[in-house]
């Protein structure tokens, strides 16, 4: 004998409880997918800029006799002029920040191109650190400027707690001591070992 019996009003609101949960769940899996392909598009593009800013700075460097390092730092903003001395007169190339509520920029004014690094939804730490070392035999020096950058405030694998080090700019020379001017510098002519420059510092 068959058993015309219908669903009971329990088992009907199971079922909807239950369809709920796998709804939210394949909801929430396509907004992770999303967040994820985003987050990987923006990875890309900063190691793109973040190239190219190191290589401008880099470039300058090598190509240039570099004689002082300066500390031109504000409260709120990093400037770290590079002076090169080009045909007997002294030129100026310029790392700044401008940290912005929204958007934070970190500029290069160099002796033969500009380039501006812009961030969306990142922040730019302007306390610096660093590095030098000067080797007394070979009258060669070394540093290194690292420049901290964060996903954004509250991300939780790169923040001002906790750096993952994917986003900095880190950029690093060897130079001969014979080039810099004892009056001019304030950074190259000590051995230093991260020492804290630009806002924190002033």
């Amino acid at each position: 004998m068959l058993n015309n019996k219908g669903m009971s009003l329990m088992e009907i609101l199971v079922s909807i409880v239950l369809i709920s949960v796998v709804l939210v769940f394949l909801f929430n899996l396509l907004i992770d997918l999303k967040n994820e392909s985003k987050n990987n598009d923006y990875a890309y593009n900063n190691q793109i800029n973040r190239t190219e800013f190191i290589y401008n700075v880099e470039n300058d460097l090598q190509r240039y006799k570099l004689v002082s390092i300066k500390d031109n730092s504000t409260f709120e903003n990093l400037k770290i002029e590079l002076n090169y001395q080009i045909d007997g007169e002294i030129k100026k190339a310029i790392i700044e920040t401008n940290i912005n509520e929204d958007t934070s920029y970190l500029k290069y004014q160099g002796l033969n191109e500009n380039y501006t690094y812009k961030m969306n939804g990142a922040e730019i730490n302007p306390c610096t650190y660093f590095t030098s070392y000067i080797d007394e035999i070979t009258n060669e020096y070394y540093f290194k400027l690292n420049i901290f950058i964060y996903n954004n405030p509250y991300h939780e694998r790169n923040n001002l707690n906790y750096n993952n080090k994917l986003d900095d700019i880190e950029i690093s020379y060897v130079g001969n001591l014979s080039n810099v001017t004892e009056e001019d510098d304030n950074l190259i002519r000590n051995n230093y070992t991260n020492e804290k420059i630009g806002a924190c510092a002033n």
